[in-house]
């Protein structure tokens, strides 16, 4: 099968799910986060319309190098140029969008939505109300069966200072049962008088280097961006890793996998973690259900849906 796999892949997901498809299909992976800048030299008036054009003109020849596709998947298409999207959807047979973010933070109209065969949505709130197919994100590592108690008792990596508030109410609730070898990294710029415990950062941390930090924790935690239904990343990072979380997202003890021996919902305004949630140890999710969060239960959800 030939697959257009289009993605302003900030994090990196989406290239592990390209090296993924590549084993069976022929992919052209197009991250526009990577598509060059150009013409830095022109005058300012001129260089956004320019590297527009660039990008465009980039796009396009990607596009028909390894065009016609059998089909094209485009993560979060609010993030793509349009004329991008239209571009990549000309050359493709069937079309179909992921979207791992809830419209309050990237809306799409019922008319963008109309230009594909299938959406699929991370967020239940949005899938119900859109009349989108309800799909959550994927486990992009191998699965650790020997995985030890870490280094570190909590981690958490997120960007944006907005969070920042929960996020200190959790170290004061960690704080307060005695537990201090936490690691909690904030990317962007010092916030005055935050929690000490927290460690502010300006470059974006590798996926990689998050999921080694992952694997070197007990416990990872989950603060929910305003707005968010859909399950991050982190919740299927950790049970690659098999590790505990700690989140402020509800929505989790409606998915199969949820178990309260392994992940503790709170709340945000007021977080308590009992000790013995800290302590207990592990409950391996069983097989059946983990299967279906890899990135082959994924895909063989989103190419083989009718």
């Amino acid at each position: 099968m030939k697959i257009l796999l289009v993605c302003k892949d900030i994090g990196g997901y989406a290239r592990k799910l390209a090296d993924h498809l590549r084993a069976d299909n022929a992919v052209c992976f197009i991250d526009t986060a990577l598509m060059a800048d150009a013409f830095n030299r022109a005058p300012k008036i001129l260089r956004r319309p320019l590297r527009r054009w660039a990008k465009l003109r980039q796009f396009k020849k990607a596009v028909e190098a390894h065009g016609p596709f059998d089909v094209a998947l485009v993560i979060n298409p609010a993030q793509i140029d349009p004329e991008h999207l239209a571009i990549g959807l000309d050359a493709s047979s069937r079309k179909i969008a992921y979207l791992y973010d809830s419209f309050s933070r990237w809306p799409m109209t019922r008319e963008q939505l109309a230009g594909y065969d299938e959406v699929f949505s991370f967020d239940p709130q949005n899938a119900q109300q859109y009349g989108l197919k309800k799909l959550h994100n994927f486990i992009y590592d191998d699965y650790d069966a020997s995985a030890g108690d870490g280094d570190y008792s909590a981690f958490v990596v997120m960007a944006g200072k907005d969070r920042v508030p929960a996020l200190e109410g959790l170290a004061r609730a960690f704080d307060r049962l005695g537990v201090s070898d936490y690691k909690f990294l904030v990317q962007c710029k010092p916030v005055p008088g935050a929690h000490p415990g927290i460690t502010f950062f300006e470059q974006r941390l590798p996926l990689d280097a998050v999921g080694a930090l992952v694997k070197r924790s007990r416990i990872i935690l989950d603060i929910a961006k305003p707005g968010q239904a859909g399950l991050s990343f982190r919740f299927f990072e950790a049970m690659a890793a098999r590790k505990k979380v700690i989140t402020t997202n509800p929505s989790v003890v409606d998915y199969d996998f949820y178990n309260p021996a392994n992940i503790l919902v709170i709340d945000e305004a007021d977080p308590v973690i009992p000790s013995a949630f800290v302590s207990a140890p592990y409950v391996d999710v069983p097989e059946q259900i983990y299967r279906k969060y890899t990135l082959q239960g994924w895909v063989e959800t989103v190419f083989t849906s009718p």
